[in-house]
């Protein structure tokens, strides 16, 4: 298993240069008052928001799949997201049964069933007993990072989906203003107090991200049991 200091340094890596370059754009431009500084801050701010949470993630997937622990012994949201192949193959409808001569419907109960027959054999095979390994292609940010997308990358990950509730509406702020900048709807200016109370918000969450995702590591809380499973 990857040491967990060594786990916390990467965390802390990631947020350390974007916060150093997302400054020195702030100071630039402050130097500068005909450049339209506040809209061009907000998009990079949401900018490496997105890419920092993106990064944490991969991060915790890297350090989980660094376990030499079996996927039974893992909370069931990672054991799934384990599985996300398997159960995409499931739920694919195009996917047919090939052993019958017959053309049957484009999608009946043959199709289902054969299906439900290949996930049964990998569910009563040894799989289970297998090392974990997660794809990171299941962090889906949606280049659109709002609280519910935080949301759902927290919850398919097992990690407590609320934990920034208390943050939401500013997350949601910064994602409809760089929204409106980048896509050349903001045609008034951006009030600096503002700015300044999202940038603030924004950094506390990045660096609470940190934090909490250390502490569950820390705590083995990636693991089944009882208290664990969140969801």
């Amino acid at each position: 298993m990857q040491d967990i200091v060594d786990f916390r340094s990467e965390l802390e890596e990631t947020l350390s240069w974007r916060m150093l370059e997302y400054l020195s754009l702030k100071n630039l431009l402050d130097a500068d008052e005909h450049v339209p500084m506040i809209k061009a801050l907000i998009v990079m701010l949401y900018a490496h928001f997105e890419g920092f949470f993106k990064d944490c993630l991969e991060i915790y997937i890297n350090y989980i799949n660094s376990s030499d622990k079996q996927l039974y012994e893992f909370n069931d949201s990672l054991i799934a997201a384990a599985l996300s192949r398997e159960y995409g193959m499931f739920e694919n409808i195009n996917r047919r049964c090939k052993i019958l001569t017959s053309d049957p419907p484009v999608e009946n109960f043959l199709h289902r069933f054969h299906r439900r027959k290949e996930l049964t054999r990998i569910f009563t095979s040894s799989f289970l007993l297998n090392q974990i390994r997660i794809d990171e292609k299941i962090i889906n940010t949606q280049s659109n990072l709002d609280y519910g997308v935080m949301q759902e990358n927290l919850y398919i990950l097992g990690l407590d989906y609320n934990y920034f509730e208390s943050q939401k509406d500013f997350i949601n702020r910064l994602v409809n203003l760089r929204n409106s900048v980048a896509h050349g709807s903001q045609k008034g200016p951006i009030n600096p107090i503002e700015l300044e109370k999202i940038e603030k918000t924004i950094f506390e969450v990045m660096t609470e991200i940190i934090t909490y995702l250390y502490e569950f590591c820390y705590e083995n809380k990636y693991l089944k049991t009882n208290n664990n499973v969140i969801g």
